[in-house]
């Protein structure tokens, strides 16, 4: 009788996704990114649309196709972790279909992105279990149905197996750590296909996991279910939902026996220890006292990494205060924030209901800071020993500096960054960051002394200056470090420093983005180097090159005119287009126009050459023509010598003028005999010998 009402329900799933997508229409099933049991989806999603003729396409491809209905696929895509791309990707739709339907979706609404994403959007949107539909009620047009993996045919994988298979998450939506067991297997992870996942769950008796589409598979397929809690709420209500006729119940979450570990980890130990034997005494402030200091350091799901942070502040020797600003986690963050700010009276936690961003995080702390300086500090970094010792130490002999930087390295032992330079030009404002990529013990590195521009890893700044310029929140997305100094080196030339005996080690990671992701990012730094150009009438040279090298010259230099152009262009029409814009080749006009322009200055200078090579040419022709002349005229004269009567009569003449050759010849040897003679004859007369 359960499972009787069970395909009732998932019959009338069918009825409502299909009655929703209607007949004769052109149609655009939308894949997303994911693992195996998001492969399930779309298996299930193709025998949904079995009756339809439709094209299938992936997510990143969306902004090069058109047509009546985008069918966009369920997925967990609206939760925290994974939430950098499907927003987005709605947006792209709503501009590219007549028509958006979302897919039924787990949605976490606590999520800024999927927030704003849900409340601008005129799509239909199903929710696939009652907690998001109640989530997303208010927001758009919502409606439930079954996830699309319940219309997959899962007959043929209904065998009894045996013992037991232990499928727990180890990404980033595993419960408060990865959930190691000695005999877990993320089979989403680790099958390569979905028919070996799908085969995987068949051979066993027992499922235990804490993947929706793993609990949906074994209860389909008849196995026992036991589910523990992911780190949003989606299996717990799905299982209620949708599987209450299977054997499925919840357990505890196992916990990884070992630990979460260290955020020193993250770097070689090497490079750690190589770090601690480079440091220098600290100089001796005072112990005691209220704080100078106060460390502001922004966090967001990334609760280890800030702990190591914190830590490395109050092990300073001098009084300090630190600031926690969390920019909107998820409450298992929240959580261990919370009882990371317990361990010690000297750190504040303020949790932000939405995320500020860095320059709207770092604007609060400066808010609610009480001393006379405020670090900053990015929640990957960690201060070594004695390093804010020796900032603080730096300022106090320069009072007239408004902020120093410290020596800031890498985990594999190499700085990046240590201050830098600012250049301006009429068009551009360039930052130059200074020893980017040397091992850090390189002597070549310039001693502590006076900088450009500090950027904002760490940073400690005078409170009163960051009070008379504030951060600015149209930096939101990146550069507002870059902002800063540019606007305070420009009112007091001179004002930063850097510290050599204070070193930072910085745990920086790049993460792996889909394209459609990765467009998006891009697009909104640009959009803060609009902000920049439209704030300050130049161009932030600052990584521009580097998101768009489209816009680099022959010579390195970039093209300002279609640089401002495609700023202006991203601020006015917002960055949903800019990024369905950008994927779909709409921007490619614009951005070819650099190479375009090198083309045809290089066709000049060929065109240029040749001229001269032409010139060269024409004289070498007249030359030649005048060599022509001169030969033609000579030609004549020997044509001419040869037709007269004595070129005829040269075989009678030859051998008179042989004789009158020789007779001159005899002549000239005869002269000197004849002078002897002579001399002889007029000594004789004189008496005398001759001379010789």
């Amino acid at each position: 009788m359960g499972e009787d009402r069970h395909d009732a329900a998932v019959r009338e799933s069918r009825a409502t996704l299909l009655a929703e997508i209607g007949a004769g229409h052109d149609l655009t099933f939308v894949r997303g990114l994911g693992n195996r049991g998001d492969e399930l989806i779309w298996a299930g999603t193709r025998r949904l649309l079995e009756e339809h003729v439709f094209r299938e396409i992936g997510v990143d491809e969306l902004a090069s196709h058109e047509g009546e209905v985008a069918l966009l696929a369920g997925s967990g895509a609206w939760c925290r972790p994974y939430s950098e791309f499907m927003p987005r990707a709605l947006a792209i739709a709503e501009l590219r279909f007549d028509r958006v339907i979302v897919l039924p979706s787990s949605f976490d609404v606590g999520e800024d992105r999927v927030r704003e994403a849900l409340a601008r959007t005129n799509a239909t949107v199903f929710a696939r279990e009652p907690r998001s539909l109640q989530a997303i009620a208010g927001l758009c047009r919502a409606r439930a149905a079954h996830d699309c993996a319940f219309f997959f045919d899962f007959s043929r994988y209904r065998t009894e197996g045996t013992g037991t298979l232990n499928a727990f998450r180890t990404d980033l939506e595993a419960t408060e750590g990865e959930l190691l067991m000695a005999d877990n297997d993320d089979i989403s992870v680790t099958c390569t296909s979905l028919e070996a996942w799908l085969q995987a769950i068949a051979r066993h008796a027992l499922v235990r996991t804490d993947r929706a589409h793993v609990m949906i598979a074994g209860a389909l397929m008849g196995k026992e279910v036991e589910f523990a809690p992911s780190s949003y709420p989606k299996l717990e209500p799905m299982a209620a939902a949708s599987l209450s006729a299977f054997p499925v119940r919840e357990i505890a979450a196992p916990r990884d026996p070992r630990g979460s570990g260290s955020a020193n980890g993250r770097a070689t130990r090497r490079v750690y220890e190589r770090l601690r034997a480079a440091l220098t005494p600290p100089p001796a402030l005072a112990a005691e006292g209220p704080a100078r200091v106060t460390a502001a350091i922004l966090s967001r799901e990334r609760p280890e990494l800030v702990a190591a942070a914190v830590r490395s502040v109050t092990a300073a020797t001098v009084p300090v205060a630190v600031l926690v600003i969390d920019n909107n986690s998820g409450p298992p963050t929240r959580r261990a924030l919370t009882a990371l700010a317990g361990e010690d009276s000297r750190v504040e936690l303020r949790l932000a209901d939405r995320n500020l961003g860095c320059a709207g995080g770092r604007r609060l702390a400066v808010e609610l800071a009480k001393t006379e300086f405020v670090l900053f500090l990015d929640d990957d970094a960690e201060l070594m020993p004695g390093a804010l010792e020796h900032l603080l130490a730096d300022l106090d002999a320069h009072p007239d500096a408004e902020g120093v930087t410290a020596l800031v390295v890498g985990g594999d032992g190499r700085v990046l960054h240590y201050g830098g330079w600012i250049a301006v030009s009429e068009e551009t404002a360039g930052f130059v960051l200074d020893g980017e990529g040397v091992p850090f013990e390189d002597p070549s590195l310039a001693p502590s002394g006076p900088s450009g521009w500090i950027p904002g890893t760490a940073a400690l700044l005078r409170t009163r200056t960051l009070r008379e310029f504030p951060l600015d929140p149209g930096m939101a997305a990146y550069y507002e470090d870059n902002d800063w100094c540019y606007r305070v080196e420009q009112s007091r030339p001179g004002s930063f420093r850097r510290c050599r005996e204070a070193l930072v080690l910085h745990h920086r990671h790049v993460p792996m983005l889909s394209p459609l992701a990765a467009c998006s990012d891009k697009v909104e730094k640009l959009l803060a180097q609009a902000h920049f150009l439209h704030a300050h009438g130049r161009l932030l040279d600052s990584g521009l090159r580097l998101l768009v090298p489209e816009l680099r010259c022959a010579d390195g230099t970039i093209d300002t005119e279609v640089a401002r152009l495609l700023l202006e262009l991203i601020a006015a029409r917002g960055t949903d287009w800019a990024t369905m814009a950008w994927l779909g080749g709409d921007l490619d006009p614009l951005l070819g126009r650099v190479r375009l322009r090198a083309e045809l200055e290089h066709a000049e200078e060929l065109a240029r050459a040749h001229e001269a090579d032409l010139v060269s040419h024409a004289a070498t022709l007249a030359r030649t023509r005048a060599t022509a002349a001169a030969l033609e005229h000579h030609h004549q004269t020997l044509l001419l010598i040869t037709a007269g009567g004595w070129w005829r009569l040269r075989s009678r003449l030859l051998p008179v003028l042989r004789l009158a050759s020789g007779a001159r010849r005899l002549a000239s040897a005869a002269r000197p005999l004849a002078a002897g003679a002579r001399r002889l004859a007029l000594a004789a007369r004189r008496g005398t010998s001759p001379r010789p």
